[in-house]
């Protein structure tokens, strides 16, 4: 599904990013501590924010790709 970002969005150069996040209505939000080894950000999250390998920083507001969970 698509929707806006309401938080800036950063990931690394060449490699595509699945970002956690809580997806409500229309928007996303990513959640806090994105790390690996961070379980509680990954129960608290319904959704995945995807980041392409050619995008490094995505604005707060951009419409962005989301696989809900």
């Amino acid at each position: 599904v698509r929707a806006v970002t309401r938080a800036p969005l950063r990931s690394p150069g060449g490699k595509r990013s699945y970002l956690r996040a809580v997806l409500t209505g229309g928007s996303v939000t990513p959640v806090t501590r994105q790390g690996s080894h961070q379980l509680a950000a990954l129960a608290s999250a319904n959704a995945l924010i995807v980041i392409g390998e050619d995008v490094t920083a995505v604005p707060e507001g951009t419409e962005v790709e989301v696989i809900p969970l």
